[in-house]
């Protein structure tokens, strides 16, 4: 699959023979999930359908084992002489470049299907030679109104939430990690040393952990790291933090702005200023954050240019349902200013950690949160010091938001 072509074919192609176990099958109605390959290349598939009476309806997640690239989309179709067409309506998300034939099925009983995609087909500019095996389980459920299907970076809930109760008893199996980035002390003498990193990370992480559902032993919290170390801990996030987990990462320290080359810049403790070498990149953070595999990630940072890493300024419009924003993977940040220099001791910080404590919501977006606290930041900062918060560019951002859930 990796010589497709720029399109993407949403058709399924469903061939339903009419066999004694057609029979036993009753209703496509459900989820089916499993497995298909394409020569070499494996993926994991499932197909949410809903019959009435010889129509379809429905939505197909594909993606591939590595988790490098997925589709999303929703499917309308017909039966007819014992075959289902069905063909994509709409993207809901989508990572990579897909090409997707149909795929031709056989019912093994009530509640699995076997079967092949169906290639050597050309349709919208999309060819893709070659067969694939298919194999498909029903997903049963012991809970006759269930109202919750997880599927890899997907949440659907098919039932209104008014109150939050679903999402809130889905978001305490998730996981909920952070990693706090204090500089304070710095080795070269050029560099200052600031007063308040330090107490304001411990500040931080204490009203996460009293407050939140962050556990202790998932928040790791790095007083005067290197560069080394940094990476050294985004890389063992990259290879813990899953796809159904959420991850928050704060940095509280010196930040420099290259106006040159546009890029900015952290400084960890082993930085020199009159180096790079040590220096930490925003496009290199940003990577990791497209890397480490989390449902979402909320970027915090207390440091001069820190608003360099945004794609966008201006904060989100609250109107979104929590439940809607919890659905679509996001990667957002919130920094204590935009292009320009912030004091040391940041009113910024003292605010965020006051917004956390005070919050009696059991759930809050980090969108809703930065609001709450925006404009007392504004008015109490020395400097005009105005707090930011949207996308991180080209960090895969799908729209939705990062959740806080309280204990």
């Amino acid at each position: 699959m990796n010589k497709l072509s720029k399109s993407f074919l949403l058709v399924l192609l469903v061939k339903f023979v009419c066999i004694p176990s057609f029979a036993q099958l009753n209703s496509f109605s459900g989820t089916w999930q499993g497995t298909a390959n394409w020569g070499v290349q494996n993926f994991d598939i499932s197909i949410e359908l809903t019959q009435h009476n010889d129509s379809l309806s429905g939505k197909v997640f594909i993606q591939s084992k590595n988790k490098s690239k997925y589709a999303k989309y929703t499917v309308l179709g017909i039966f007819k002489d014992g075959i289902a067409v069905v063909t994509g309506q709409k993207y809901l998300a989508k990572k990579g470049v897909w090409c997707l034939p149909g795929i031709e099925l056989v019912p093994n009983g009530a509640l699995n299907m076997a079967g092949k995609w169906k290639a050597n087909t050309k349709l919208k500019g999309c060819y893709v030679p070659g067969i694939g095996k298919l194999s498909l389980t029903k997903v049963v459920t012991n809970t006759p109104n269930q109202t919750l299907v997880a599927t890899s970076r997907t949440l659907e809930i098919t039932e209104d939430d008014n109150n939050g109760n679903i999402l809130v008893s889905e978001l305490k199996k998730r996981k909920y990690f952070a990693l706090i980035i204090a500089e304070q002390s710095y080795k070269d003498p050029a560099i200052l040393d600031l007063d308040q990193p330090v107490a304001d990370a411990k500040s931080l992480k204490n009203a996460l952990v009293t407050n939140y559902t962050f556990e202790p032993q998932h928040v790791t919290l790095l007083q005067n790291p290197t560069r080394t170390q940094i990476i050294e801990t985004f890389d063992k996030l990259t290879n813990t933090v899953t796809n159904t987990d959420n991850l928050l990462i704060f940095y509280a320290g010196h930040g420099i702005w290259d106006e040159k080359i546009e890029q900015g810049y952290w400084l960890p403790s082993d930085a020199k200023k009159s180096s790079k070498a040590a220096w930490l990149s925003n496009g290199t953070i940003r990577d990791y954050i497209r890397a480490i595999d989390s449902k979402h990630t909320l970027l915090i940072t207390d440091a001069c240019f820190s608003g360099g890493i945004l794609k966008t300024r201006e904060a989100f419009s609250a109107s979104k349902a929590i439940l809607e924003l919890y659905k679509l993977p996001s990667r957002k940040a919130m920094t204590s200013g935009s292009l320009k220099t912030v004091p040391d001791k940041s009113v910024f910080i003292e605010y965020l950690i006051k917004a956390l404590e005070r919050n009696n919501q059991p759930l809050i977006s980090a969108d809703q949160l930065f609001n709450s606290f925006k404009y007392n930041v504004i008015n109490n900062s020395a400097n005009g010091q105005v707090p930011q918060y949207g996308v991180i560019s080209q960090a895969d951002d799908e729209g939705g938001d990062f959740i806080f859930l309280k204990k």
